[in-house]
């Protein structure tokens, strides 16, 4: 008989090695993270509205200080890594954690006040008077020489068609002549108004106010004087109208307001220069 083979078993299977996948590092995305490319942006277009006016002849501390501000923001989101390590240095330091805190929170109370007082001013930009009034108090401002700076100029037109306009109103012609001017404010303003083909008869000169209190005050003062009726009209530039009504309720003048036209590239640097004014009244007087 033939003897059959053996059968073969199968050789077992080998055991399945598990691959170890090396981990790939993690690619940090290139740039800043969105968060901080927006306010960086935000930041830069502060301050290029603040140097708007530079170009234009206008360059005072607010508009200064306003675009150092938002250069230092800048730098801050640019960098903020570094400024987060700063901050920690500082703060294992026992005796910088106060000034910090302090630093830190009036810093954030000031921009919130100047915020909120910023859109209070902001919405007195459009005031016109509801309803005719018999008397015009024109503000006073800057006169170049003997001729009216481009902000007296809008006033003077302003108080021109509301004269035209009710034909039984009067003006007065409020400020005082100040460094530079040649001529009280009030005298540029009659010369302008006439010159425009307001009757004279129509116009009071007061020619002793040096600031938007006395303007107000000096004005009120006239108008008992001269038997003027109220309730007034108060004319200036958009950005001034808030707190010159705010000045003339304290001093109980019932007056509206008519907002005289301002540039767009400098009135940024107005309604905060104004709102930092609001905070001086308010806290000083």
């Amino acid at each position: 008989m033939k003897q059959r083979a053996p059968k073969r078993g199968k050789a077992p299977a080998p055991a399945k090695q598990k691959l170890q996948r090396k981990k790939k590092p993690v690619k940090q995305p290139k740039g800043l993270p969105r968060w901080r490319l927006i306010l960086l942006i935000l930041s830069l277009l502060g301050f290029v509205v603040f140097l708007c006016p530079v170009f234009g002849g206008i360059l005072n501390p607010v508009n200064g200080a306003a675009m150092l501000g938002f250069l230092a923001l800048a730098a801050v989101f640019r960098f903020w890594p570094g400024f987060l390590r700063l901050l920690k240095r500082l703060w294992r330091r026992p005796w910088s954690r106060i000034p910090l805190l302090l630093s830190g929170l009036g810093l954030l109370v000031l921009g919130v006040t100047l915020l909120v007082l910023c859109c209070k001013v902001s919405l007195r930009l459009h005031a016109a008077p509801e309803q005719p009034c018999p008397t015009v108090i024109v503000l006073g401002c800057q006169v170049r020489g003997t001729s009216p700076s481009l902000l007296l100029s809008y006033r003077i037109q302003a108080a021109a068609d509301y004269l035209a306009a009710n034909p039984q109103a009067v003006a007065v012609l409020s400020g005082g002549q100040g460094s530079g001017e040649n001529i009280p404010e009030a005298e540029c303003m009659y010369r302008s108004l006439t010159a425009l083909g307001v009757d004279p008869a129509r116009l009071y000169r007061e020619d002793q106010s040096t600031s938007t209190e006395e303007n107000i005050r000096f004005s009120m003062a006239l108008m008992e004087r001269e038997g003027l009726r109220g309730p007034a009209v108060i004319v200036s530039n958009d950005f001034h109208i808030c707190r010159a009504l705010e000045m003339a309720a304290d001093q109980g003048l019932e007056a509206q307001g008519l907002a005289a036209r301002s540039n767009w590239y400098s009135r940024p640097t107005y309604i905060l220069r104004e709102a930092l004014g609001l905070l001086y009244y308010w806290l000083i007087g």
